[in-house]
C-alpha cells in the first residue's frame, strides 16, 4: 500500500514538473520590444542592403553585364537609401555600440555567441 501511494505521489510530482512551464508561460507578457513599424523599417533596411550585396556578388561572379548592373545598382541604391532614412526616422537605425559590431562589420544582437554575418565565435 505504501509503495502504491509513493508511486502515485511520484507520478503526480513528475506530471507537475512537466506541465509547470506550460502553465507559467500563460501568464507571460507577450509584447514586442519595439513597435511594429520600427521592426518593419529595420527589416526593409536589412533586405535592401542584402540585395545590394547580392547584386555585387552577381556582378563580380559574371552573372550580370555592365549595363544591367548599373541599372539595378541605381534602383537598389535608391531603395536602400529610402529604407535607411525610414529606419532612422523610426528610431531603428541608431548606431550600434562598438562592442556589438564584429570585424566583418555585421551588427550582432546583444548576448550573441556567434556572428550572424560570418559565423565566427564572438
Amino acid at each position: 500500500m505504501t509503495l502504491l501511494l509513493f508511486s502515485a505521489l511520484l507520478a503526480t510530482l513528475a506530471g507537475a514538473f512537466v506541465i509547470r512551464p506550460l502553465l507559467v508561460r500563460r501568464g507571460a507578457l507577450l509584447v514586442d520590444v519595439a513597435p511594429g513599424a520600427v521592426l518593419d523599417a529595420e527589416a526593409r533596411r536589412r533586405v535592401a542592403l542584402a540585395s545590394l550585396t547580392e547584386l555585387e556578388y552577381d556582378f563580380v561572379g559574371g552573372k550580370l553585364d555592365e549595363a544591367d548592373y548599373r541599372a539595378q545598382r541605381e534602383r537598389l541604391g535608391l531603395e536602400a537609401l529610402a529604407a535607411i532614412r525610414a529606419s532612422e526616422a523610426m528610431g531603428g537605425g541608431a548606431p550600434a555600440a562598438e562592442s556589438d559590431r564584429h570585424a566583418c562589420s555585421f551588427v550582432n544582437p546583444a548576448g550573441s555567441r556567434f556572428c550572424a554575418g560570418c559565423g565566427t565565435r564572438l
